[in-house]
């Protein structure tokens, strides 16, 4: 037999693809503890390659970076995302994961954008003690990572905010055990992220979700008709998409219909699955044509029904949705206090804290938000500054800057491996730095870091938007920036432009401090920063951004040598 022939009659080598395809559909990690438990207790040498790189993310597992931020190390570590419906956790919960996070994870917790907790450092051996611990509170990480539905995010303010439409909690619960609980879907093309929300902010970021139901304005003289909205198709990552609004109205008894029938319209879309970084709901709309009215078509089939018509709400306008500060609830005599949590990251001893003050003060509860940050509800009125002076003492601010109100961060090459920059520690530096430097600033200005293009920090919806890279010098490459400016959510949604690339990350408070500065000077009334970026020649700040001082940057900010695999960014 010729070469030729040999080569004709083996089978085409397996792409990534469709091994990780092949992989999903032949087993459903869900359902494999009895199998892992065995094996994390014999460390993580056990575990095989399709275990630990793949099926362990159905658990909330990945592994992690070194911890010392050199890019490509790796470490018999793994970082374990929790599940948090809507952000809901009580004291006692709270009390109980500040003990895990001091255990388990070396005393630090991250919040992140979708309303979780995660840990790093996490050794397989303590796996199974850990899942136990959190059943035994009633939580679980669950779906909190892999091709699956991700944490069903809401406003953390549901069924306290006197101004929301209707408290969707019980809609939020409901999809979340719908979709996490049969077999059918845990092999989705990839993540799948939901919210729902009745508050009138979009505190969730619907724009940005898969899916998203949002409470419809009521129309006169039917203010007890409940219905919501309904946007398909956001996301960020490289290639960022607004979710498309679809011209129709849910009625409550339809949302977890609603739902369950557009996590099977993703999962049958085979289109999805030749490319895992087109696999999104949004590259229906962004790669294969689809439209509103495609999409409602596609879905009608799939419920078996057809939805009422209804032209969708407009936005609420451009603007914070953090629910930070003190502010009454619905009901009389309570108030909500909202905390900034800088980053998101939290130590045990804050946790601990908190947990202390929300039984003692705030009715043993607690939410996390979609901006990395706390809010306790139900405290009475007589007790809100004394809470908002002991959470201020524990560096968790209730009347936060302008800057430390609005930064969010994403992991960084502290532990992701996907990241070639840090982030954490830069971004408290960084508000500190700008804190100094411009005291009592006028505007609330939001400044989302990531440490790869993924987005993970939300850069391209932000008004300063950072997205790492590495810059070359003279000696060794330091961490750097690309700025990104005038990004935001809400009317007239815009994506933030680059304006300027690889400004090393030292430079980076002279060079947001002259902007900063541009803008105070020159604003018009009352005007935001994304509607002056907007209005100001890309030309025009880069100048502004491209000036420094003779002096150097205050900021001292280390430097972080990689070793091993380059990544184009």
């Amino acid at each position: 037999m010729s070469d030729i022939q040999i080569a004709a009659s083996q089978p085409p080598k397996e792409s990534k693809v469709q091994r990780h395809e092949r992989l999903k559909g032949e087993q459903n990690p869900w359902e494999e503890l009895p199998r892992l438990f065995p094996l994390f207790r014999a460390g993580a040498g056990a575990l095989g390659a399709a275990d630990r790189d793949m099926r362990l993310r159905w658990w909330g597992l990945y592994t992690q970076g070194d911890g010392a931020g050199v890019f490509g190390g790796s470490a018999p570590y793994y970082m374990l995302r929790l599940r948090l419906p809507n952000g809901h956790l009580t004291g006692d919960q709270l009390a109980t994961l500040a003990s895990m996070t001091r255990r388990y994870a070396r005393g630090v917790a991250d919040v992140t954008v979708r309303q979780n907790l995660q840990w790093h450092w996490i050794q397989a051996e303590d796996i199974p003690d850990i899942f136990h611990e959190l059943w035994d509170i009633g939580l679980t990480t669950r779906a909190a990572c892999g091709d699956d539905t991700r944490n069903v995010t809401g406003c953390p303010l549901a069924g306290f905010d006197p101004d929301e439409i209707v408290d969707a909690r019980p809609f939020v619960e409901a999809i979340n055990r719908e979709l996490i609980s049969h077999a059918e879907f845990y092999n989705l093309p990839r993540k799948f992220k939901i919210c729902a929300s009745g508050c009138r902010h979009w505190c969730p970021l619907p724009e940005i979700n898969d899916v998203a139901f949002t409470a419809l304005q009521p129309k006169p003289g039917r203010e007890g008709e409940i219905g919501f909205g309904l946007q398909v198709g956001g996301g960020l990552s490289t290639t960022p998409h607004f979710a498309v609004p679809i011209p129709v109205v849910v009625r409550p008894h339809q949302v977890v219909d609603v739902a369950r029938a557009l996590a099977r319209l993703f999962r049958d879309r085979t289109e999805l699955r030749q490319n895992r970084a087109q696999a999104r709901f949004k590259f229906l709309f962004m790669k294969f044509g689809w439209d509103a009215a495609r999409l409602r078509s596609e879905l009608e089939a799939n419920l078996g029904y057809r939805l009422e018509s209804h032209i969708p709400d407009p936005p609420p306008a451009h603007g914070f949705r953090d629910h930070l500060g003190a502010n009454p609830q619905r009901q009389a005599g309570l108030f909500s206090v909202g905390a900034s949590v800088l980053g998101g990251r939290l130590t045990a001893d804050q946790m601990e804290r908190v947990a202390e003050l929300a039984r003692d003060l705030a009715g043993n509860q607690v939410r996390t938000t979609a901006l990395q940050n706390l809010l306790l509800p139900n405290v009475p009125k007589a007790h809100v500054a004394r809470l908002a002076k002991q959470l201020t003492a524990v560096g968790l601010p209730v009347a936060a800057s302008s800057f430390r109100r609005g930064t969010i961060a994403c992991t960084g090459s502290e532990f992701c491996k996907l990241a070639v920059v840090e982030t954490k520690h830069f971004a408290a530096e960084l508000v500190a730095e700008l804190e100094r430097r411009l005291p009592e600033y006028p505007e609330p200005i939001r400044i989302n870091l990531n440490g790869c293009p993924n987005s993970c920090g939300q850069h391209w919806i932000a008004d300063i938007g950072l997205q790492g890279t590495r810059v070359k010098t003279a000696t060794v490459p330091e961490d750097g920036y690309d700025v990104f400016l005038g990004g935001g959510l809400g009317q007239n949604p815009t994506l933030a432009r680059r304006t300027l690339g690889r400004v090393r990350a030292r430079e980076l408070p002279d060079r947001l401090e002259a902007l900063l500065r541009f803008y105070a000077e020159r604003r018009l009334p009352d005007e935001r920063f994304r509607a002056f970026v907007q209005r100001t020649p890309n030309a025009e700040l880069e100048a502004v951004l491209g000036s420094l001082p003779e002096a150097p940057a205050l900021l001292p900010v280390g430097q972080l040598v990689r070793i091993g695999e380059e990544v184009a960014v």
